[in-house]
């Protein structure tokens, strides 16, 4: 009878614990189920592709020229556009000089709109699009004049007049991770480029003896539609962050007395704003006059909130030493204005795309300037001179409108 008592008891606790252990992945279980890894970012499943699909030129004359219109190839997701402009005198004779704002305003106007005919960039002036170039952050040195192949022959000579310059149109935002590329699949809906050649006497103070013809040569940045998985198997992203995301550049203007004046930005209030470029000009249209009126000091405000009051020459200094404007050449010669990897007359530019390193385009996208609509953003101060003032303001409207969607590590 005692064995038979030990043999229940055993049977009873192996039956207590066997109802006491909750069964694999029941309710109350602590064991979690697997999770699915995440997507692979987008730039491991894909390549980088360049396409030179547009080479047009036309001779420049008197009147204004629309080169035909660049309609985008296809490439999967489009980054951005190159444009090598060239112009080559041929038997000049003449001491041929450059106006202030050449050879960039060779292009008198720049657009690039979307599959529905919106406007992405611009319409800027070629010199705007320059500043864009420059100061925009897209590549490690963005100068125009800092270019290798960038050339001005000015004077005498069988080619002064000649000119070449290297110009980018951009769609992606940040490179690191491909925020702002844009789809480009389909070869009935496309983006399209207008481009309009000045006149002679907007480039030139002193013509060549003949107008040069100027050539205009499109490299399209693009990447290639990822893959489902990569060679293990796992998924990759079919898309770069917040896809569907698109920045944009626009100009707006309005003419300003001497004395203190107010200026309401209203381009792109409602969405995260980048950077803007403010450019003054003086009553005769230079950019040295309206250098010279730069208010000083100058206020800078959303809504009640004062962003900064700046001096000119803080300005310039922040200006330089955050991106990389040197004071002097190799040689030693003094640099000032309007020059490679300095400074150019009358423009100051307000970067929030600086949060990750010391320069603007090292960006998470946590200091872009975000905005309501119906905020009053505001520039103030008092000007020296009556003239222009020029925004030109690149902001990002965000997929489903949601400015969280654009930071990294969101």
């Amino acid at each position: 009878m005692f064995h038979g008592y030990r043999r229940n008891l055993a049977e009873y606790e192996s039956l207590r614990f066997r109802v006491a252990a909750p069964p694999r992945n029941a309710p109350g279980s602590q064991q979690k189920p697997a999770v699915a890894p995440p997507d692979q970012p987008f730039r491991v499943g894909v390549f980088t592709t360049e396409d030179n699909d547009y080479d047009q030129t036309l001779t420049m004359t008197a009147a204004l020229q629309q080169y035909p219109t660049y309609t985008v190839t296809p490439n999967g997701w489009s980054r951005g556009f190159w444009f090598l402009i060239t112009a080559a005198t041929v038997g000049n004779a003449a001491t041929t000089a450059f106006a202030a704002d050449a050879p960039f305003n060779a292009a008198f106007q720049i657009k690039l709109t979307d599959v529905g005919g919106r406007e992405i960039f611009g319409p800027l002036g070629g010199y705007d699009w320059m500043t864009t170039v420059k100061l925009g952050a897209y590549q490690n040195v963005g100068d125009p004049r800092a270019d290798p192949v960038f050339s001005v022959t000015s004077g005498g000579g069988g080619t002064g007049g000649s000119f070449t310059m290297c110009l980018y149109l951009p769609l992606e935002v940040v490179n690191r991770d491909a925020l702002g590329a844009v789809e480009n699949k389909s070869s009935s809906s496309t983006f399209k480029i207008y481009l309009t050649l000045n006149t002679g006497a907007a480039v030139y103070t002193t013509a060549p003896t003949a107008l040069p013809p100027v050539r205009v040569r499109i490299l399209s940045d693009g990447y290639t539609e990822p893959d489902a998985t990569d060679a293990m198997g796992r998924t990759l992203a079919q898309g770069p962050p917040a896809a569907g995301s698109v920045q944009y550049w626009t100009n707006e203007n309005l003419a300003q007395n001497a004395g203190n004046f107010t200026y309401n930005i209203t381009t792109g209030l409602g969405y995260p704003i980048r950077m803007i470029i403010v450019k003054i000009l003086d009553g005769s249209n230079t950019r040295s006059g309206g250098d010279a009126n730069w208010p000083d000091p100058a206020t800078f405000k959303l809504g009640k909130v004062q962003l900064f009051q700046r001096y000119k020459q803080f300005w310039i200094s922040r200006m330089a030493k955050t991106y990389g404007f040197f004071p002097k050449d190799v040689n030693g010669a003094t640099l000032t204005v309007d020059g490679g990897l300095v400074r150019e007359n009358g423009v100051f530019p307000i970067w929030m795309n600086q949060d990750f390193d010391l320069a603007p385009g090292s960006e998470l996208r946590n200091g872009y300037l975000v905005t309501k609509t119906g905020n009053v953003l505001q520039l103030t101060g008092a000007l020296g001179g009556s003239g222009t003032v020029f925004m030109t303001v690149n902001y990002v409207i965000p997929v489903n409108k949601d400015a969280a969607s654009l930071r990294a590590g969101k």
